[in-house]
């Protein structure tokens, strides 16, 4: 038991460098700004399915 003292410091030190790190990733993210006006297209990949549609249609 003597061991037990130091063992509960370097447990706790060991969490909150956890709970630390989870902050940094988790919470201090920067937010993406939407564009004013521009409306969000539904599907972004249309363009290029219609372009392999296309491709396999002429073969």
């Amino acid at each position: 038991m003597q061991g037990a003292w130091e063992l509960g410091l370097l447990a706790l030190l060991f969490l909150s460098l956890q709970v630390w790190w989870l902050s940094k990733v988790f919470l201090n993210r920067p937010r993406q700004p939407k564009p004013i006006g521009k409306p969000m297209r539904a599907n972004t990949l249309q363009g290029k399915r219609n372009a392999l549609q296309r491709l396999f249609d002429q073969s």
